[in-house]
C-alpha cells in the first residue's frame, strides 16, 4: 500500500508500507509508475493536516523528556536534552525508553542523539540511531549517503551525477569548486553535520523555570490516582516559586499516555500563588476534563507565567490572608464558566467620571499599580448613563428635584464641583458642575448642572451609600 499526494499537476507517492517499499517503490516515485509495475497496487490520497495534527500530538507527549521540544520536518521530533538526561538514567538510557514506548504504541520509530540536531537527523535517518559520540566529526559521518546531509532534491541529484554518494566523498573535497558549482547551501550542511555550524530551532515553547514532573511506576486511570499525583508535582513547584517570591498566574498540566499522546490542561489564577492546596483545589476541578485513555504513564506541571507574590494582611483571629476566601471562589468560578465570566474594574489615569474605570478579566494580573485618589468623596454607584432629571430651584438654590417618577426634597446641598472635559481628548462634553445632595430621607445623590450655551439641564449621575 502506498500513499499520495498531488505535486505539480502529477501524483507521486508519499509514502510506503513495508510491503511496497519491498517491492521497490519509494517516496518521489510517480504513482502511474508504481501502478504498472504493481497493476493490483493499493493507493490512497495522504492526510498530510491530519499527519501534522498527530506529529503535534506526539511533540506534545515529548514533553515528558524536556520542556524544549519542535517538530522536525514532516516526520520527526526534536527534543533539547541538555541536563536532563539523568533524570532518565543517562542518554542511552533515554533514548531506548523513548523509541520503546513509540513502538508499544505501534509507531515505528528510531531515534539519535547528538551533539547538534543536524547530526540527530542524519544518524536516526540513515545510520540506524543511537548516541552519537560527543564532538564527533564529519569523519564519523562519512559512510552515510550523501542524504544525511539534508541538502533538496536538485542537489543532491547533481552530486549523484558526479558518483558523490556518499558524505565521505564531498566533505574532503575544495570548498571553493563546490561553492562555485553548488552554492554555499553545500557548504553550510557539510558544517551542521560536522557540528561547526549551528541549526537554527523554532522550539514550540519556551521552557520555563518553574516545572515538575513525573514517571509514574504504573499507567494511572483514576482520578483519585491523578490528584494523588499532581499533589506530589504541586509541593515542589511551589516550593521552588516561594524560595523565588513568585507566585503562579497560570498552570499547564501535560498529561503522557501510555499510547504516545499527550493532553493539556491549563487554570489561571487572579493573584500570584504558591500555595499547594489552593491550586490543588483549581485543579482538581478541570481532573475530569482529562482522559486517561488506557492510563497515564508521565505527568509535567508548569507555571508557564508568573508574578511577584503580594503579602496580603492576615486576620488576626485565624491567621487566614483577608481576601483570600474571595479570590479562591472567583478562581473557581472562571475555571468552571470561562476567562471572562468574572470582571473587575481596575483604576484608570482620567479625570471624567465615566472613564476613570475600565473594565478587565479577573484573573488577568493587574497592570501598573494604580488607585482612586479623590479629595472629595465620590459615589460607591454610577449610573451608566447620567440621566436628566427636573430640578426646582429658588433662585440660584436648588429645593427639589424629580427622578424617575419621584419627586425628591433637599436637606443639603454640598457644590459645585466643576469638571471641565478633558484636553487632548476628542470629546464632545461640556463643562459640568457636580453637586451633592442629600434628601429629607437621608438618601444621598450626585447630580451635576450643564449648559449647551443656551440652556441649563441637570442630571443624576451617581449614588452614595
Amino acid at each position: 500500500m502506498v500513499l499520495y499526494v498531488e505535486e505539480h499537476q502529477a501524483l507521486r507517492i508519499h509514502a510506503v508500507d513495508a510491503v511496497a517499499a519491498a517491492e521497490g517503490l519509494g517516496r518521489g516515485q510517480a504513482l502511474a509508475d508504481a501502478r504498472a509495475l504493481i497493476p493490483n497496487l493499493i493507493a490512497a490520497p495522504a492526510d498530510l493536516d491530519g499527519d501534522a495534527a498527530e506529529l503535534g500530538r506526539l511533540v506534545d507527549w515529548a514533553r515528558r523528556y524536556s520542556p524544549l521540544v519542535a517538530g522536525d520536518g514532516a516526520d520527526g521530533i526534536l527534543a533539547d536534552i541538555s541536563g536532563a538526561a539523568h533524570l532518565a538514567g543517562g542518554e542511552a538510557a533515554l533514548l531506548d525508553d523513548a523509541v520503546r514506548r513509540l513502538i508499544r504504541a505501534r509507531l515505528e520509530a528510531r531515534g539519535a542523539i547528538a551533539d547538534t540536531a543536524a547530526q540527530a537527523w542524519a544518524w536516526s535517518r540513515f545510520a540506524g540511531g543511537g548516541v552519537v559520540a560527543a564532538r564527533a566529526g564529519i569523519d564519523a559521518f562519512a559512510a552515510l549517503p550523501v542524504a544525511a546531509l539534508r541538502l533538496p532534491p536538485h542537489l543532491l541529484g547533481g552530486l549523484q551525477q558526479l558518483g558523490l554518494r556518499r558524505v565521505g566523498d564531498v566533505s574532503p573535497l575544495p570548498r571553493a569548486p563546490l561553492a562555485r558549482r553548488f552554492g554555499s547551501e553545500l557548504l553550510v550542511a557539510i558544517d551542521a553535520l560536522a557540528g561547526q555550524q549551528a541549526t537554527p530551532v523554532t522550539f514550540q515553547a519556551e521552557a520555563t523555570a518553574w516545572r515538575s514532573r513525573a514517571s509514574l511506576v504504573e499507567p494511572i486511570l483514576t482520578a483519585e490516582a491523578i490528584e494523588t499525583a499532581l499533589r506530589a508535582l504541586l509541593e515542589p513547584l511551589c516550593g521552588q516559586l516561594a524560595s523565588s517570591g513568585r507566585g503562579a498566574r497560570s498552570l499547564m498540566l501535560t498529561v503522557c499516555r501510555v499510547d504516545a499522546t499527550a493532553q493539556r490542561v491549563a487554570v489561571g489564577t487572579s493573584r500570584p500563588l504558591a500555595d499547594a492546596a489552593a491550586l490543588l483545589r483549581l485543579i482538581r476541578d478541570r481532573i475530569p476534563d482529562i482522559d486517561p485513555g488506557f492510563g497515564i504513564e508521565a505527568m509535567v506541571l508548569e507555571a508557564t507565567e508568573t508574578d511577584r507574590a503580594t503579602l496580603l494582611q492576615a486576620d488576626l483571629a485565624d491567621g487566614r490572608d483577608v481576601g483570600a476566601g474571595l479570590a479562591d471562589l472567583v478562581d473557581r468560578i472562571v475555571i468552571r464558566t470561562g476567562p471572562d465570566s468574572i470582571r473587575r474594574l481596575i483604576p484608570a489615569d482620567r479625570h471624567w467620571p465615566e472613564a476613570a474605570a475600565v473594565e478587565m478579566p479577573a484573573t488577568l494580573p493587574l497592570p501598573t499599580p494604580g488607585s482612586w485618589v479623590a479629595t472629595v468623596p465620590r459615589p460607591v454607584v454610577l449610573l451608566d448613563h447620567p440621566e436628566a432629571i427636573g430640578a426646582e430651584t429658588d433662585g440660584s438654590a436648588l429645593r427639589a428635584f424629580s427622578w424617575r417618577g419621584r419627586r425628591r426634597l433637599l436637606h443639603r446641598v454640598i457644590g459645585p464641583e466643576r469638571i471641565e472635559p478633558e484636553w487632548g481628548w476628542d470629546s464632545p462634553e461640556r463643562t459640568r458642575d457636580y453637586y451633592r445632595v442629600e434628601d429629607d430621607s437621608g438618601r444621598r445623590y450626585w447630580i451635576f448642572l450643564t449648559s449647551d450655551g443656551s440652556n441649563l439641564a441637570w442630571y443624576m449621575h451617581g449614588l452614595f451609600g
